[in-house]
């Protein structure tokens, strides 16, 4: 991929476009959860000692159990809430992305990540549910940045505007990559996307090899990347999974373009 030219340092990345920080929302989720299951925790101890007494005074030890279990076992439940809430306000300590002209910051407690928009060779996106945290944000978009360096930076709707964000990177990071593809396709070498290898002649999974001529369209919805033959055409019907496929925005478009030229020769030039 492109080498990240000298003057690109990493105390100067342009002016700041926009910066994103935990939602407010989740803020307040995570201190509430840690709040509720700290004071749940302590009041059903505090009645947990208060029956063991009761009970040992006037029933003896063998009533013990049956009259603490109840508030032990509420207890419990308590501090396991207490504990999300103080996992998560741990985890999303000091989240911050800044986005500049020549590139970002990643800030989450005491890490920090500083990537150049040239640095970023892979964006892979996936919609993930979040479990307990379903209630505040359901199923979301997650965004994840490979570099050249082989660091990874995961972003999630945990950030403010992330959609946002995302049209951002995606908007100074894509057009180099176009370029290195087209180079790459001019030059007759073959493509990976994920599980995907896109060559002069067409595209193949696995052993599943369909060749530009045969293909009619390709789709991407619900999560799936379909790549679809004639009808006159053999061979089946390709369905990736979105989220294997990085950058694939960029490999829609290279296919929907090699589709309509068919692989006719091997000069390659998708629209920017």
């Amino acid at each position: 991929m492109k080498e990240t030219k000298p003057e690109e340092t990493l105390q100067n990345l342009g002016p700041m476009i926009s910066e994103h920080r935990l939602r407010r929302e989740l803020r307040i989720l995570h201190l509430t959860l840690a709040i509720i299951g700290l004071a749940g925790t302590a009041i059903a101890g505090v009645l947990a000692v208060w029956r063991w007494l009761f009970a040992y005074r006037h029933y003896g030890p063998a009533a013990i159990e049956r009259w603490t279990s109840p508030a032990l076992w509420t207890a419990m439940g308590f501090a396991v809430v207490g504990l999300i809430g103080l996992i998560s306000i741990r985890q999303s300590r000091g989240l911050r992305v800044n986005l500049y002209a020549y590139g970002m910051t990643f800030h989450r407690g005491r890490q920090e990540e500083t990537l150049l928009w040239s640095q970023i060779v892979y964006i892979h996106t996936a919609a993930v549910r979040y479990g307990l945290s379903s209630l505040a944000w359901g199923a979301q978009t997650t965004l994840e940045l490979h570099t050249n360096d082989k660091r990874q930076v995961r972003l999630t709707h945990a950030l403010t505007n992330l959609s946002s964000l995302a049209e951002t990177i995606k908007r100074n990071v894509y057009p180099n990559l176009l370029a290195e593809y087209r180079r790459n396709l001019n030059q007759g070498d073959a493509i990976h996307f994920g599980p995907l290898l896109l060559t002069i002649k067409g595209v193949q999974q696995g052993q599943q090899f369909l060749r530009w001529q045969d293909l009619s369209q390709v789709a991407l919805g619900r999560g799936l990347l379909l790549i679809t033959p004639h009808e006159h055409s053999q061979g089946a019907r390709m369905r990736i999974p979105a989220n294997l496929v990085p950058n694939v925005d960029l490999c829609v478009q290279l296919i929907e373009h090699l589709i309509l030229n068919q692989a006719e020769n091997h000069t390659v030039t998708p629209k920017a």
